[in-house]
């Protein structure tokens, strides 16, 4: 506050001073310092590989370091939980995933609260899964499966990387919506459950496109889980196309950081995120991984949160799941 005198008469004037020691930076000035992005799983998996890809160029953008850190374990929970109780000031990020949405259905110790505890700042790829099944199999497609299965009821198994991940959703979809009896078989990693559906240990698992164009001859794949059909494999129908008109399961990952960020530091890292997207060298290498760049507004992203926690809801209902 200062006084000025104006005319022999007393006038004061309130001066609001944001430079001040201990005030918030303003927008324009975010970031001045590294920025940290929380991978939930080990290097080198999907994650790992998106987390990076957008870290390198937010760094070009905004001319300070962004940081991948993977902090593994607890199915993700461990680097989940300590982004939600993270300081709010844009310096800790997480690389989300859409298997959060339906984490609380499975697990019964979680650690925050999707909606309450976390900010939407842009969904960052979308990317199908793909049924494959071994090929010795005597099943040509969709239909021929949920036959064979049929008639094998409680004899056929299927991989799946642990509860609430979205290849145990896109089972657990399947196998509900098709009216299947069958066995899991958990794994740790998605190449050992690949492997052994490739060798005939396992009869089918939904992988990423990647995993399927890698093992293509190897193994035969049936159908995409997303509503359109993937650049990586054209001539794999969809779901829908496959018979199965109501099932959709996409996979998708998107950059979140703790409840009670600043807005203007919200509408910075979106609008740089959309602009990273937006590189053609960046598209290049998510469309070799098998996913597909997309931005989108904070809005639209908690909505797309929202919805398939309804959906994972109805799911876990329908098909008995229970949380533990």
């Amino acid at each position: 506050m200062v006084r000025v005198t104006t005319s022999g008469k007393m006038v004061t004037v309130t001066i609001f001073l944001l430079a001040c020691a201990g005030a918030a930076p303003a927008a324009e000035d975010y970031p001045v310092k590294p920025v940290r992005i929380i991978v939930a799983a080990g290097p080198g998996g999907g994650d790992d590989f998106t987390a990076r890809q957008v870290a390198a160029k937010l760094s070009e953008l905004l001319g300070q370091p962004f940081i991948v850190e993977n902090r593994p374990g607890a199915g993700g929970m461990i680097g989940q939980t300590s982004v939600a109780k993270s300081p709010p000031d844009g310096y800790t990020l997480l690389l989300a995933g859409g298997s959060m949405a339906g984490a609380r259905y499975v697990n019964a110790n979680m650690g925050y609260d999707l909606l309450k505890d976390f900010t939407p700042v842009s969904l960052v790829e979308t990317s199908p899964f793909v049924l494959v099944i071994n090929s010795n199999l005597p099943a040509r497609d969709v239909k021929e499966l949920i036959a064979l299965a049929r008639s094998r009821p409680g004899k056929m198994t299927y991989a799946t990387l642990g509860a609430g991940q979205i290849p145990y959703w896109s089972v657990v979809l399947f196998n509900y919506v098709a009216k299947i009896e069958a066995v899991e078989v958990p794994y740790k990693g998605p190449a050992e459950a690949m492997l052994d559906v490739v060798t005939g240990r396992v009869d089918y698992y939904f992988t990423p496109a990647v995993g399927a164009v890698t093992n293509a001859g190897k193994l035969r794949a049936l159908a995409v889980t997303t509503r359109v059909r993937s650049g990586m494999l054209p001539e794999v129908p969809t779901m829908a196309e496959a018979g199965m008109p109501a099932y959709e399961m996409p996979a998708w990952r998107s950059i979140m950081g703790p409840s009670g960020m600043r807005p203007e530091v919200v509408h910075t890292l979106n609008r740089m995120i959309a602009r990273a997207l937006g590189a053609e060298d960046l598209r290049e290498r998510f469309l070799k991984a098998g996913s597909v760049p997309q931005a989108s507004s904070p809005e639209d992203l908690r909505k797309r949160y929202e919805y398939w926690m309804e959906v994972f809801g109805k799911i876990a209902k329908e098909a008995g799941i229970k949380p533990h």
